[in-house]
């Protein structure tokens, strides 16, 4: 299955709620727009909730590109991308045995770097099928289905990770409000998504039947939809895709590309990297005020 074969609908911006957008360019035959009042860039129409869910279950999905190369990587690449994230994920627990619920958890091998280390660690994903390979693996505890309808109980974890989920939902604003309620007071949530702004490549170019990206963040639009959702922002800075490459000057390619982006980042504040990571805190809100 493709993207090509899913039903769609247009929507309204998720952050803003307008219904104006400018075409940005066509991807796989579907269009990618920017939003008139915001600048929130975003597919539409998008695949209905119907299509989405058909897709997500379906066996195959585990055999296209996006999930089958991953296997192409040595495992020590992929230990050393999800200990490089781990790493950084601890500079915000103040001690204790924290409880984690990473979104979107893939294979499991963020959770059993966690869990090695002692955590309490659960994992919520969109397949069954990858779902399935967490458990075989790792023995993990995954749940899965649609993370608005799940019984977790609110306040239930510390942190909360999403690691390259966020563009691939199609209510965003709603799946962070939801995890607001599912940390505890001052719990942490750490996102990391393709970036719009990428010196290189514009992320809206990649194949949507590959990737199936239906929003596009800058560092400001991301800020601004977890700050829609009830979260103060920490921190939002490059983030970290790994070097995951057969070929060396590949992987050296890419580590000036990096060097070059932190030198910007340094000089302008801005951020040209490949990707986007930010941290933020829940927010406590008063009687009558806006999430």
């Amino acid at each position: 299955m493709t993207v090509l074969d899913l039903d769609t609908q247009r929507v309204p911006c998720a952050l803003c709620g307008g219904g104006e957008s400018a075409p940005v360019c066509v991807n796989d035959a579907l269009e990618v727009a920017r939003c008139a009042v915001c600048g929130l860039v975003f597919v539409n129409p998008q695949p209905t909730e119907a299509a989405l869910r058909k897709y997500h279950a379906a066996q195959s999905l585990l055999q296209q590109d996006g999930w089958s190369s991953y296997f192409q990587h040595t495992p020590a690449q992929i230990r050393e991308l999800w200990e490089e994230r781990f790493g950084d994920l601890r500079r915000w627990i103040n001690g204790g045995v924290p409880r984690l619920l990473d979104v979107g958890c893939g294979y499991g091998d963020f959770l059993h770097v966690a869990r090695e280390s002692g955590w309490r660690v659960e994992g919520f994903e969109f397949s069954p099928a990858a779902a399935e390979v967490c458990r075989s693996r790792y023995g993990l505890r995954v749940a899965v289905g649609d993370l608005l309808e799940l019984e977790f109980a609110e306040g239930s974890f510390e942190l909360i990770t999403m690691w390259h989920v966020l563009e691939h939902l199609r209510h965003p604003l709603a799946v962070l409000r939801r995890c607001r309620a599912l940390l505890e007071p001052g719990g942490v949530l750490a996102l990391e998504v393709p970036n719009l702004n990428f010196l290189v490549r514009k992320s809206y170019r990649y194949p949507l039947s590959r990737t199936l990206h239906l929003y596009h963040f800058t560092p400001t639009t991301l800020a601004a939809l977890v700050r829609a959702a009830g979260f103060e922002v920490l921190e939002c800075r490059p983030g970290n895709t790994g070097f995951q490459y057969p070929r060396r000057w590949k992987v050296y390619a890419k580590k000036c590309l990096y060097a070059v982006s932190r030198a910007v980042e340094k000089l302008s504040r801005g951020n040209v990297s490949d990707s986007i990571r930010l941290y933020a805190r829940r927010r406590e809100i008063s009687i009558g005020a806006r999430p």
